[in-house]
């Protein structure tokens, strides 16, 4: 009887481990996200800052673009 009670406190201690270690990972995760949220946020407000230079170099690119095609 002892045996098993050693045997299952053991595996209880592993599975509170590998779960510890599983919700680090999660929480790592979360971080990477909230990261490339706010990539994103920086992208968007550098393109409504710049929003008339960047309408200008794609209308020339896309000119160039037509232009080398050849309608």
């Amino acid at each position: 009887m002892r045996e098993q009670m050693t045997r299952w406190y053991i595996a209880m201690q592993m599975k509170m481990k590998n779960f510890l270690e599983d919700f680090a990972e999660e929480e790592k995760g979360a971080a990477d996200i909230v990261a490339i949220i706010m990539v994103i946020v920086v992208v968007i407000a550098v393109a409504g800052v710049f929003k008339e230079q960047l309408e200008r170099v794609i209308k020339a690119t896309f000119d160039k673009l037509t232009n080398f095609i050849g309608k």
